[in-house]
């Protein structure tokens, strides 16, 4: 008899609900998308490079566009299963929402096994607060701030509107004023068991520290959009939903939406698509904001 190890999955179903990569035969023109595409943003769009914005030699970020002061403020973080991808690959969606009068911040960090998760998160909450203290040096307003991730970068979305972190970083708890989240894990308890923890390495504690959905904030919480695709795994759809019920749950707001036709890595690509709900979604949030 199989064994089961979590939910209705055995060992060897848990660790392919959780490998992304069996979906396409070929990450390649996926990759070659989202590079040619960050490098048009970079001959088109004024764009500031590789800004340090930690210590950590890792933590860099791209600022695309100049604002007249009042410029919202997007901040992108890339997927790539936390190991993989960087800032060649993250500036593909800057020209729709630059066009739209935003700053656009694609953010770098520290890779896995490199470092561990934790301090990924804690980059990524860096990069926030770097953007609070100089978006107006860009033309950015430090008050508009909104923060958008696929994949392992929606799980980092996840962490970025959780509660209790904001003043270790001199941040009040409302800087960020609206979060995209896609396809991403914001439970890391079955990632913790499936092959993935080969390199994630996370106790069973240190993965409840660190899953969105076991840290939702009871006070303020910002306006939440959630996608995932229905050519999605079916975990990655279940986490999708849950995440979206626990955030309204908590009298939060928040929309959410399976977009039809769309695999996992589609749904980066969709951060610069006008026909799918995701591009349109952070303009409305921006232009709402």
């Amino acid at each position: 008899m199989t064994d089961i190890v979590y939910r209705n999955y055995s060992q060897t179903e848990l660790d392919r609900q959780y490998d992304q990569r069996s979906l396409v035969p070929d990450l390649a023109p996926y990759q070659k998308v989202w590079r040619e595409g960050t490098d048009r943003a970079r001959a088109t769009l004024p764009v500031v490079r590789d800004i340090s914005y930690d210590p950590h030699p890792a933590a860099r970020l791209d600022l695309y566009g100049q604002g007249d002061g009042s410029a919202p403020v997007v901040l992108y973080y890339h997927g790539g299963a936390w190991r993989t991808l960087d800032l060649d690959h993250s500036g593909f969606a800057a020209p729709p929402i630059v066009a739209a009068g935003a700053l656009f911040i694609a953010v770098d960090f520290a890779l896995l096994p490199t470092e561990p998760l934790a301090e990924q998160v804690r980059q990524a909450r860096a990069a926030v607060a770097w953007a609070r203290r100089h978006a107006a040096d860009h033309g950015g307003d430090p008050e508009k701030l909104y923060v958008a991730g696929h994949s392992s970068g929606g799980h980092l979305v996840g962490t970025l509107i959780a509660g209790g972190w904001h003043a270790e970083v001199g941040l009040p708890e409302d800087a960020i004023r609206g979060a995209l989240a896609s396809s991403g894990p914001y439970d890391l308890e079955p990632v913790r068991l499936s092959a993935r923890n080969d390199f994630l390495k996370l106790t069973e504690a240190e993965a409840k520290r660190l899953s969105a959905i076991d840290n939702i904030p009871t006070g303020y919480g910002p306006p939440l959009a959630v996608f995932w695709g229905d050519g999605e795994h079916d975990e990655f759809r279940r986490q999708g939903r849950a995440f979206a019920d626990a955030w309204r749950a908590a009298g939060h707001p928040v929309t959410a939406a399976e977009v039809p036709n769309q695999n996992h890595f589609d749904m980066s690509t969709a951060f610069a698509d006008p026909n799918l709900p995701v591009l349109p979604a952070i303009l409305e949030m921006i232009a709402g904001g």
